[in-house]
């Protein structure tokens, strides 16, 4: 007969769940709906993708929305030319990119609502404009890492080349057991030291507290099925996994690959991402963010401030580092670099991905997506470059049952504004889960006051096939 002095330390199992939302900063019973939930996915759920994240906004105008009936001061220093899809221009310092138009859809109605790195860096990561007080919402790997476990042991489902997204705190309302595999070190330097690679300390510390904290409830009387959560804790089978498995090893082993295909993507810390970031994916995991991140230029001097925020000598920037320019702004420092611009390291490493990807036969399964957090300004300002703009910008999308050589939209004869339905991150983010078979609609976690769904916008009409 139970007493009630016992009565008072029994508890059900769904309340031992809701006090493990507290203990471990992550709603376990939504946890467990999740993946049981992800178990039931259809055959989607084996896409993945690559997102190209073009670090500090790069100009629409020298990329894929050109204007050249604009004025010089709106058009700028360059011509476009025409690519492989009948009627789309893009700028001429693509021309690798013209020949493969054929392979992607373009968005150039595209609209931000912030204009400041952070705060417009989280909304594009996440599908949702943070609120005051910081970003709440995960960014999109971290909740598909949520999701689902990763495809092969040993492989972690989400990670980040350098980081998963700058100016962004990306597991959100997660916490940290669900952040990004980071990979820091530069490709093109030499091999990357896979071997060295460990669980970073607050990961590690998280994955081990909570699995001591579960070994407690387990002797909650009512908690019969304890012994089952632990058998299948995810975070203990990829913990145990990364560190053993060797696959690691294997996937981060540029040199396995031949020589003219590495030089192709580019022998440079991006274009040796963008190629590391095929490796990844093939190797099981589920979402990769490549942070665009140019070494070279007024900002370029360290593995992660490369960056696309040309305020000043954009058209200098865009092409080569090597030589100094004239009339640097005061204040400033140009670090110079032997290696490609801005455009030059995404026309190579994004052609080449492409024809990879198609080569492999994986750019069915794996979705691309390339974009800044925002647009640059019409004009070009007195320093020779664009300035922060979120009212207009363009975006790349291509595999993942994706349309091929579609434009989707258009802006108005400046650029200045969409001229058809703008489409906006929430938009993204719906397209993105839909392209990886995942319900938008749906709340998988409810960490909120009211149920919220993990995308808030519309699939973007016109894009899927």
């Amino acid at each position: 007969m139970t007493t009630k002095s016992d009565a008072s330390w029994q508890m059900s199992r769904r309340s031992a769940l809701e006090i493990g939302s507290g203990l471990f900063g992550l709603n376990l019973a939504s946890a467990l709906a999740a993946a049981s939930t992800a178990a039931r996915q259809s055959s989607k759920s084996d896409f993945s993708c690559i997102f190209l994240f073009l670090a500090g906004g790069a100009s629409q105008y020298e990329t894929f929305d050109p204007k050249p009936e604009a004025p010089v001061e709106i058009r700028g220093l360059w011509s476009p030319i025409r690519t492989n899809v009948p009627g789309t221009l893009i700028c001429e310092k693509m021309p690798l990119m013209a020949r493969r138009m054929d392979k992607v859809a373009v968005i150039r109605s595209w609209q931000g609502k912030s204009g400041a790195h952070d705060t417009a860096s989280q909304h594009v990561a996440s599908g949702f404009l943070p609120p005051r007080t910081g970003q709440h919402f995960p960014n999109f790997g971290c909740l598909i890492s949520a999701l689902y476990d990763s495809r092969v042991p040993g492989i972690p489902a989400h990670f980040g080349l350098p980081v998963a997204a700058r100016y962004t705190t990306p597991p959100g309302y997660l916490g940290p057991a669900f952040d990004a595999y980071n990979v820091k070190e530069d490709p093109s330097a030499g091999k990357l030291q896979a071997n060295k690679l460990t669980l970073a300390p607050i990961r590690f510390e998280d994955r081990h507290s909570m699995l001591l904290q579960l070994e407690n409830l387990a002797r909650l009387h009512d908690l019969g099925t304890a012994s089952q959560i632990l058998a299948h804790d995810k975070f203990s089978d990829e913990a145990v996994a990364l560190l053993t498995s060797g696959a690691m090893e294997h996937a981060m082993n540029l040199e396995a690959e031949p020589i003219e295909l590495r030089e192709r993507y580019g022998m440079n810390v991006v274009g040796q991402r963008v190629l590391l970031a095929r490796r990844l994916i093939e190797a099981g995991a589920r979402f990769v963010t490549v942070n665009h991140a140019v070494q070279g230029g007024l900002f370029g001097e360290g593995p992660t401030n490369g960056t696309w925020d040309n305020h000043h000598l954009l058209f200098d920037s865009m092409t080569s580092f090597q030589e100094v320019p004239r009339d640097i702004p005061g204040g400033y420092k140009w670090h110079s670099n032997r290696g490609p611009g801005n455009l030059p390291q995404l026309d190579m490493s994004l052609s080449t991905l492409l024809d990879d990807l198609e080569s492999k036969g994986m750019l069915e399964t794996t979705l691309l997506v390339v974009m800044g957090e925002f647009g640059r300004t019409p004009k070009i300002n007195k320093e020779g470059g664009r300035d922060h703009y979120p009212n207009s910008g363009c975006l790349l999308i291509a595999g993942a049952n994706v349309r091929r050589g579609v434009v989707i939209g258009a802006t108005d004869k400046t650029g200045s504004a969409p001229k058809t339905r703008p489409w906006g991150p929430e938009d993204v983010a719906a397209s993105i889960y839909h392209a990886l078979g995942i319900d938008h609609h749906a709340t998988y976690f409810p960490r909120l006051p009211r149920p919220t769904a993990i995308a808030d916008g519309e699939i973007i009409e016109g894009l899927f096939s």
